[in-house]
Protein backbone atom coordinates (compact mmCIF):
# COMPACT_ATOMS: atom_id res chain seq x y z
CA UNK A 1 0.00 0.00 0.00
CA UNK A 2 1.19 3.55 -1.03
CA UNK A 3 1.45 6.13 1.64
CA UNK A 4 -1.00 7.93 -0.02
CA UNK A 5 -3.44 5.10 -0.16
CA UNK A 6 -4.16 5.04 3.80
CA UNK A 7 -7.81 3.26 4.39
CA UNK A 8 -8.63 5.86 5.98
CA UNK A 9 -8.03 8.18 3.20
CA UNK A 10 -9.79 6.57 0.53
CA UNK A 11 -13.90 6.35 1.05
CA UNK A 12 -14.67 10.20 2.55
CA UNK A 13 -18.45 10.81 1.38
CA UNK A 14 -19.29 13.83 -0.55
CA UNK A 15 -22.26 15.89 -1.84
CA UNK A 16 -22.71 16.97 -5.39
CA UNK A 17 -20.61 19.80 -4.74
CA UNK A 18 -17.47 17.81 -2.90
CA UNK A 19 -18.73 18.63 0.32
CA UNK A 20 -18.03 16.26 2.92
CA UNK A 21 -21.13 14.42 4.26
CA UNK A 22 -22.04 13.04 7.82
CA UNK A 23 -22.28 13.90 11.36
CA UNK A 24 -19.00 14.37 13.54
CA UNK A 25 -19.01 11.10 16.23
CA UNK A 26 -20.23 12.36 19.59
CA UNK A 27 -16.71 11.03 20.84
CA UNK A 28 -13.52 10.08 18.63
CA UNK A 29 -10.81 8.13 20.63
CA UNK A 30 -7.13 8.23 18.90
CA UNK A 31 -4.53 5.93 20.40
CA UNK A 32 -1.10 6.39 18.99
CA UNK A 33 1.70 3.66 19.96
CA UNK A 34 4.82 4.93 18.53
CA UNK A 35 8.61 2.83 17.69
CA UNK A 36 11.10 4.72 19.69
CA UNK A 37 14.16 1.83 19.45
CA UNK A 38 17.70 2.69 18.50
CA UNK A 39 17.52 2.31 14.72
CA UNK A 40 14.21 4.83 14.44
CA UNK A 41 17.16 7.54 14.39
CA UNK A 42 17.42 7.12 10.92
CA UNK A 43 13.95 9.27 10.61
CA UNK A 44 15.77 12.25 11.82
CA UNK A 45 13.73 14.62 13.29
CA UNK A 46 10.26 13.67 11.46
CA UNK A 47 8.43 11.31 14.13
CA UNK A 48 8.76 14.91 16.25
CA UNK A 49 7.49 17.39 13.84
CA UNK A 50 5.03 15.28 12.56
CA UNK A 51 3.17 14.07 15.72
CA UNK A 52 3.53 18.01 16.77
CA UNK A 53 1.55 18.56 13.49
CA UNK A 54 -0.77 15.78 14.54
CA UNK A 55 -1.89 17.14 17.75
CA UNK A 56 -2.29 20.36 16.69
CA UNK A 57 -4.59 19.91 13.68
CA UNK A 58 -6.48 17.48 15.95
CA UNK A 59 -6.81 20.20 18.49
CA UNK A 60 -7.34 22.95 15.96
CA UNK A 61 -10.80 20.54 14.59
CA UNK A 62 -11.68 20.02 18.49
CA UNK A 63 -11.53 23.62 19.57
CA UNK A 64 -13.33 24.86 16.45
CA UNK A 65 -16.41 22.76 16.73
CA UNK A 66 -16.20 21.93 20.52
CA UNK A 67 -15.67 18.42 19.36
CA UNK A 68 -14.73 15.67 22.18
CA UNK A 69 -11.65 13.82 20.56
CA UNK A 70 -9.61 12.13 22.84
CA UNK A 71 -6.08 11.17 22.62
CA UNK A 72 -3.33 8.59 23.61
CA UNK A 73 0.21 8.00 23.03
CA UNK A 74 2.46 5.64 23.57
CA UNK A 75 6.09 5.06 23.29
CA UNK A 76 8.03 1.77 22.96
CA UNK A 77 11.82 0.56 22.89
CA UNK A 78 12.93 -2.05 25.40
CA UNK A 79 10.22 -0.50 27.57
CA UNK A 80 7.09 1.22 27.01
CA UNK A 81 6.07 4.36 28.13
CA UNK A 82 2.46 6.08 28.74
CA UNK A 83 2.91 10.14 27.39
CA UNK A 84 0.26 11.10 27.21
CA UNK A 85 -1.51 11.31 29.51
CA UNK A 86 1.12 11.81 31.74
CA UNK A 87 -0.97 10.91 35.03
CA UNK A 88 -1.10 6.73 34.93
CA UNK A 89 -4.55 6.89 36.49
CA UNK A 90 -5.43 8.74 33.43
CA UNK A 91 -6.17 6.99 29.59
CA UNK A 92 -6.49 9.82 27.38
CA UNK A 93 -6.46 13.68 26.97
CA UNK A 94 -9.27 15.93 25.57
CA UNK A 95 -7.96 17.58 22.81
CA UNK A 96 -10.10 20.90 23.26
CA UNK A 97 -8.14 21.54 26.44
CA UNK A 98 -4.82 19.37 26.07
CA UNK A 99 -1.41 21.67 26.30
CA UNK A 100 0.65 20.44 23.19
CA UNK A 101 4.21 19.91 24.28
CA UNK A 102 6.89 22.04 22.16
CA UNK A 103 9.05 20.71 19.40
CA UNK A 104 11.79 20.51 22.14
CA UNK A 105 9.95 18.97 24.49
CA UNK A 106 8.88 15.93 21.99
CA UNK A 107 12.02 15.55 20.60
CA UNK A 108 13.33 14.16 24.48
CA UNK A 109 10.13 12.11 24.47
CA UNK A 110 10.72 10.71 21.26
CA UNK A 111 14.53 10.41 21.84
CA UNK A 112 15.63 7.00 19.71
CA UNK A 113 17.23 4.02 21.66
CA UNK A 114 16.68 0.47 22.63
CA UNK A 115 15.14 -2.37 21.37
CA UNK A 116 11.58 -3.08 20.17
CA UNK A 117 8.83 -4.56 22.23
CA UNK A 118 6.10 -4.40 19.46
CA UNK A 119 3.89 -6.40 20.59
CA UNK A 120 3.44 -6.08 24.49
CA UNK A 121 3.02 -1.96 23.15
CA UNK A 122 0.44 -2.69 20.96
CA UNK A 123 -1.50 -4.35 23.68
CA UNK A 124 -1.17 -1.75 26.45
CA UNK A 125 -2.25 0.55 23.54
CA UNK A 126 -5.55 -1.27 22.93
CA UNK A 127 -5.95 -1.69 27.24
CA UNK A 128 -5.61 1.82 27.48
CA UNK A 129 -7.78 2.84 24.71
CA UNK A 130 -10.59 0.87 25.94
CA UNK A 131 -10.44 2.14 29.21
CA UNK A 132 -10.38 5.85 28.05
CA UNK A 133 -13.76 4.68 26.17
CA UNK A 134 -15.42 3.06 29.33
CA UNK A 135 -14.56 6.49 31.17
CA UNK A 136 -15.87 8.86 28.86
CA UNK A 137 -18.83 6.89 27.74
CA UNK A 138 -19.48 6.78 31.50
CA UNK A 139 -20.02 10.24 31.66
CA UNK A 140 -22.67 10.17 29.20
CA UNK A 141 -26.47 10.52 29.95
CA UNK A 142 -28.37 7.23 29.14
CA UNK A 143 -31.23 8.88 27.43
CA UNK A 144 -27.87 9.56 24.83
CA UNK A 145 -26.73 6.62 25.26
CA UNK A 146 -30.35 5.00 24.26
CA UNK A 147 -29.35 7.07 20.54
CA UNK A 148 -27.23 4.83 19.91
CA UNK A 149 -24.99 7.74 19.13
CA UNK A 150 -21.26 7.48 17.06
CA UNK A 151 -17.88 7.06 18.98
CA UNK A 152 -15.40 6.44 16.61
CA UNK A 153 -11.82 4.51 17.76
CA UNK A 154 -9.06 4.79 15.65
CA UNK A 155 -5.88 3.01 16.90
CA UNK A 156 -1.97 3.58 15.23
CA UNK A 157 0.38 1.20 15.61
CA UNK A 158 4.02 1.96 14.16
CA UNK A 159 7.31 0.34 14.09
CA UNK A 160 10.47 0.37 12.15
CA UNK A 161 11.20 -3.49 12.39
CA UNK A 162 10.36 -6.84 14.08
CA UNK A 163 9.68 -7.35 17.53
CA UNK A 164 12.76 -8.63 19.38
CA UNK A 165 11.73 -7.89 23.44
CA UNK A 166 8.30 -8.79 24.27
CA UNK A 167 6.96 -11.33 26.73
CA UNK A 168 3.70 -11.55 24.74
CA UNK A 169 3.77 -14.05 21.84
CA UNK A 170 2.62 -12.44 17.93
CA UNK A 171 -0.76 -14.79 18.67
CA UNK A 172 -1.58 -13.00 21.80
CA UNK A 173 -1.15 -9.67 19.88
CA UNK A 174 -3.41 -11.01 17.40
CA UNK A 175 -5.93 -12.43 19.64
CA UNK A 176 -6.17 -8.57 21.29
CA UNK A 177 -6.59 -6.98 18.26
CA UNK A 178 -8.89 -9.05 16.85
CA UNK A 179 -11.12 -8.63 19.89
CA UNK A 180 -10.64 -4.81 19.77
CA UNK A 181 -11.92 -4.77 15.89
CA UNK A 182 -15.04 -6.82 16.64
CA UNK A 183 -15.43 -3.86 19.63
CA UNK A 184 -15.19 -1.54 16.46
CA UNK A 185 -11.87 -0.58 16.83
CA UNK A 186 -9.99 1.07 13.38
CA UNK A 187 -6.84 0.11 13.44
CA UNK A 188 -4.27 1.15 11.06
CA UNK A 189 -0.44 -0.24 11.00
CA UNK A 190 2.52 2.01 10.18
CA UNK A 191 5.32 -0.14 9.42
CA UNK A 192 9.06 -0.09 7.73
CA UNK A 193 11.28 -3.83 7.15
CA UNK A 194 7.92 -5.68 8.21
CA UNK A 195 6.84 -8.64 6.04
CA UNK A 196 3.30 -8.47 4.60
CA UNK A 197 3.06 -12.36 5.87
CA UNK A 198 3.91 -10.87 9.71
CA UNK A 199 1.60 -8.17 9.56
CA UNK A 200 -1.35 -10.73 8.67
CA UNK A 201 -0.29 -12.98 11.38
CA UNK A 202 -0.31 -9.63 13.63
CA UNK A 203 -4.17 -9.62 12.81
CA UNK A 204 -4.16 -6.70 10.15
CA UNK A 205 -5.76 -6.74 6.68
CA UNK A 206 -3.63 -5.67 3.83
CA UNK A 207 -6.49 -2.29 3.66
CA UNK A 208 -5.54 -1.43 7.17
CA UNK A 209 -1.40 -1.36 7.05
CA UNK A 210 0.88 0.87 4.91
CA UNK A 211 4.49 0.76 4.24
CA UNK A 212 6.83 3.59 5.01
CA UNK A 213 10.75 4.36 4.07
CA UNK A 214 12.59 4.79 7.00
CA UNK A 215 13.99 7.50 6.40
CA UNK A 216 12.87 11.09 7.38
CA UNK A 217 10.64 11.82 4.13
CA UNK A 218 9.24 8.89 4.25
CA UNK A 219 8.23 9.29 8.37
CA UNK A 220 7.04 12.68 7.20
CA UNK A 221 4.81 11.43 4.13
CA UNK A 222 3.44 8.74 6.38
CA UNK A 223 2.43 10.82 9.51
CA UNK A 224 1.10 13.42 7.21
CA UNK A 225 -1.19 10.97 5.79
CA UNK A 226 -1.86 9.54 8.56
CA UNK A 227 -2.54 13.04 10.27
CA UNK A 228 -5.40 13.61 7.32
CA UNK A 229 -6.93 9.77 7.95
CA UNK A 230 -7.66 10.34 11.85
CA UNK A 231 -9.03 13.84 10.94
CA UNK A 232 -11.25 12.59 8.13
CA UNK A 233 -12.45 9.32 10.34
CA UNK A 234 -12.66 11.97 14.06
CA UNK A 235 -14.90 14.28 11.71
CA UNK A 236 -17.40 11.90 10.16
CA UNK A 237 -16.09 12.14 6.84
CA UNK A 238 -15.34 8.88 6.54
CA UNK A 239 -16.86 5.58 8.37
CA UNK A 240 -13.35 3.51 7.53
Amino acid sequence: MSNNAIPCLTHVKRDEEGGRVGAPPLIAFNALIFDVSGSTQSMGDAPVEQLHELMTQLQEDAKTDDRNIQLSLHTFSSAIKQVFPAAKDENSVDMRTFTIPSIAELRNILRPGGSTALYDAGIQGLDVLDRAYDKEVAKIPKSIMNLNPKITKCYVLSTDGYDNTSTASISDYKKKLLEAKKNGVQPLFLSANISSALTEQMGFESNTTAQFQPTYQGMTQMLRATTNALRQYSSGATET
